[in-house]
């Protein structure tokens, strides 16, 4: 299992989830859920909206694991 980006200083991991309407990749998506609950890793979850203004969201969620962007 891969992550889309791993941001060391913060321990995050960021997912951005496409194909939100594909059976297959949602099979995928819930257990790679799964695993990052079970290990308790920072996750930060991203969607084609959050995309359309990243540098607004990004540096906010970043921020609630100690990393700054800017």
């Amino acid at each position: 299992m891969y992550c889309d980006f791993y941001i060391p200083t913060g321990k995050v991991y960021i997912e951005f989830w496409g194909y939100e309407n594909d059976a297959k990749y949602q099979a995928g998506k819930q257990e790679k859920l799964a695993i990052y609950q079970k290990y308790n890793f920072n996750l930060i979850e991203l969607t084609d909206k959050d995309v359309l203004n990243l540098d607004d969201i990004l540096p906010r969620l970043l921020l609630r694991f100690g990393v700054q962007a800017y």
